[in-house]
């Protein structure tokens, strides 16, 4: 149909310059010839008006296409739109849906935080309370320790004065053979110390 209308329009446009160039070479060339010149003036109006309702024609079918295709559009925004809508719905859905989960979990984070703050008083209360009772045990093992210490340094007082004698012996004898080498051997000696 198109191309029905395009063809026509084609040979309207060539049929009115033909009639039209043959109509003024009839006025320069034979004015006598009036009845030739009105039968051609004749064929270029009609050919005119058939030009022109063609291009009237042409113009309506691109302006029908053109407003198909608005139309079109117009359906894809609206379903575009559509989409977008119900995208944004369920988004805000699913957002006030994870905003109710996160208020419910730091709800719930903030009352094991309390609990645990509860326990971890107690857990102090008791290993403070274990704290002096092992002080208390230290100290009183400590007396203990303290006394047999004395007890034991009393005893080895006798014993370690024993040994010291004896290693200055050893001394004197070290240094007695070994006069002549020029070896001192002074610094082995051990001083007593006085126990009170």
């Amino acid at each position: 149909m198109k191309h029905k209308k395009s063809a026509t329009l084609t040979v309207s446009a060539v049929a009115f310059v033909a009639a039209l160039l043959v109509d003024f070479y009839m006025i320069i060339a034979y004015p006598a010839k009036l009845n030739v010149i009105i039968a051609i003036s004749l064929i270029v109006v009609i050919d005119t008006y058939f030009l022109v309702d063609s291009i009237l024609s042409l113009v309506d079918d691109i302006a029908s296409i053109n407003i198909d295709k608005q139309n079109e559009l117009t359906k894809v925004q609206k379903g575009i739109y559509s989409v977008a809508k119900r995208e944004e719905i369920s988004r805000s859905e699913n957002i006030s849906s994870l905003v109710d989960t996160l208020t419910s979990m730091k709800n719930e984070n903030a009352k094991l935080m309390n609990d645990l703050l509860e326990q971890d008083k107690v857990i102090n209360k008791l290993q403070i309370k274990k704290n002096m009772d092992n002080t208390t045990q230290v100290v009183n093992s400590n007396e203990k320790l303290a006394i047999l210490i004395a007890k034991m340094a009393t005893a080895n007082a006798k014993s370690s004065d024993e040994a010291i004698e004896i290693l200055n012996d050893i001394c004197k004898e070290l240094e007695r053979k070994n006069e002549g080498s020029g070896k001192d051997h002074s610094h082995l000696r051990v001083m007593k110390t006085n126990v009170d």
